[in-house]
């Protein structure tokens, strides 16, 4: 009985390199043996995909080829011809994974050169063994760049692709997307060698003004991208381009930026000089839908940490705005997670009312316990509290005592810098010095901020800004209460009573000795008429 053959839907794959357009591995040749083949089969030629000039090193990108890869999933051939393997793959890994990919989606393989079909039943059963192969080089492969991954995450060094912002630094023969008719230093001699990122002159400023317009709460990731996308920078020659993303090599060629984008870059961490390792630890556990493991990174930060911990607040904030009101105006409320009822304990969430400002406590909004706290009108609320901060921490007994702590730290740290200086000298015994090291220890931890002068540059950095309270930002408002209050409790429309952090402690109950505090929001705390 004579064997029917199958008809079967035959697509052709035909690939030639620039230096491969000679005889033999021509277009043409590699067509005309594929056609010939299918013939000889009985099969139908549904479409020849072809890359032209294209290489098949490791890495390399073939449009073509991802054409044809990404059609086998939608069921329209059933066998891949090609004239030679190598016109396919020149590795055996990709080879591989390329035939289990085909093979899963029911899709066969066949070489004219080789002589190798995989549509007969011994080839089916050879194409099965390889794909246990592939699976296994796979699964060995994953762990080797797991652990590979790792190690440079752990060296400081990024994995996958330059993040915007920054580029190689090989100026001599730079080869960035944004590099060559818009990078000033292109061509230039190099400032790396490559293996450590730097900063690019003109994308880490567009980074710096995303961040800057995000921090002032009025602009969303589109209207970042819009304001973005206006502006121009100049070229060297005088004339200006359009600012534009990296785009994605051999993919998505260098544009404009989308609010996608900006997104991305206002939730990369990467910017503050850390690297994110978001992949296997080293049991093969997945850290990905946890927090990552941070990495100090041998790249220059762009951001500083605290401006990235701002936008993140203040993406929680917006967050929890309902979607029929996401294009109005973003409101932040300073004093939520500060504000609490002296009643029932319950924290006040911000709530608005005909494009006005409340606090309401969270109690009566969930129905969690009964409570009279009334709401609070936002603005008065937050005045009168800022007011009460400046009046006690910008006093002038406050400022002295800063001073004298100042004053106190700086004697201390001389007189131990003395004491070193006469060990060494021979002058004093070693029993001599342990004292007046331990007594300068004992001054330092006893001073007003437990010793440490980096608080005492806290407290000033943050007096500073409360004489700045009208410029600042509303999402700086809340960052700023927060370094000074725990908590603030409200009766009424009055503040009873105040929890200072622990750095502020000191200074509140040096003015405030009880913890309380009385203030005039009007009589038996009702909100002043106006």
């Amino acid at each position: 009985m004579e064997t029917q053959i199958p008809h079967l839907r035959a697509v052709g794959y035909r690939r030639v390199s620039m230096k491969e357009q000679v005889d033999g591995h021509s277009l043409a040749a590699q067509e005309s043996n594929i056609r010939q083949f299918v013939a000889q089969q009985g099969w139908e030629l549904v479409q020849l995909y072809t890359d032209a000039g294209h290489s098949a090193k490791k890495g390399s990108y073939r449009p073509a080829l991802e054409r044809l890869m990404k059609d086998a999933p939608k069921g329209r051939f059933d066998v891949v011809v090609v004239d030679k393997i190598d016109r396919f793959y020149r590795h055996l890994s990709g080879l591989l994974v390329a035939l289990d990919q085909l093979n899963i989606h029911s899709v066969t393989f066949a070489s004219v050169k080789e002589k190798l079909d995989f549509t007969s039943p011994w080839g089916k059963l050879m194409l099965t063994v390889l794909g246990m192969l592939a699976e296994i080089y796979l699964d060995n492969l994953r762990q080797e760049t797991i652990k590979g991954k790792l190690q440079r995450a752990r060296s400081g060094l990024w994995n996958g692709s330059i993040p915007f912002g920054y580029c190689r630094g090989v100026c001599s023969k730079c080869n960035d997307p944004n590099g060559k008719d818009y990078c000033p230093d292109y061509g230039s001699p190099d400032k790396s060698d490559g293996k450590v990122l730097i900063l690019h002159p003109i994308e880490k400023r567009v980074v710096q003004k995303i961040y800057e317009l995000y921090l002032t709460g009025e602009h969303s990731d589109a209207t970042i991208a819009d304001i973005i996308n206006a502006k121009k920078h100049r070229l060297p020659d005088g004339s200006f381009v359009p600012l534009r993303h990296k785009g994605i090599v051999g993919r998505i060629l260098p544009g404009s930026f989308s609010r996608d984008a900006v997104r991305g870059m206002l939730q990369r961490i990467f910017y503050t000089g850390m690297i994110p390792y978001y992949g296997r630890d080293d049991q093969g556990k997945s850290t990905k839908r946890k927090s990552p493991r941070l990495f100090e990174g041998k790249h220059p930060a762009i951001v500083a940490a605290s401006d990235f911990q701002a936008v993140q607040e203040l993406r929680r904030e917006r967050s929890k705005i309902p979607h029929h009101r996401a294009a109005s105006q973003v409101r932040v409320y300073p004093l939520t997670g500060v504000l609490y009822c002296a009643k029932c304990g319950g924290r006040f969430r911000g709530s608005a009312v005909k494009d006005r400002r409340f606090y309401r406590d969270s109690n009566q909004v969930e129905h969690t316990k009964d409570c009279s706290q009334p709401m609070l009108h936002a603005s008065f609320m937050e005045r009168s509290l800022i007011r009460m901060l400046q009046n006690t921490l910008l006093s002038s007994d406050v400022s002295d005592g800063l001073i004298l702590t100042e004053t106190q730290l700086q004697a201390a740290l001389e007189r131990r810098e003395r004491a070193n200086i006469l060990y060494l000298a021979g002058e004093i015994d070693k029993s001599v010095y342990d004292r007046e090291i331990e007594n300068c220890e004992f001054v330092r931890k006893t001073l007003l901020f437990q010793g440490t002068d980096a608080k005492i540059a806290s407290v000033r950095s943050v007096l500073d800004q409360l004489r700045q309270w009208q410029a600042l930002s509303e999402i700086k408002r809340k960052r700023l209460l927060r370094l000074v209050l725990e908590r603030a409790y409200v009766q009424g429309n009055t503040f009873v009573a105040y929890q200072p952090t622990v750095v502020f402690a000191p200074l509140l109950d040096q003015c405030f000795p009880t913890g309380k505090q009385r203030c005039s929001c009007g009589p038996d705390g009702d909100f002043p008429h106006r």
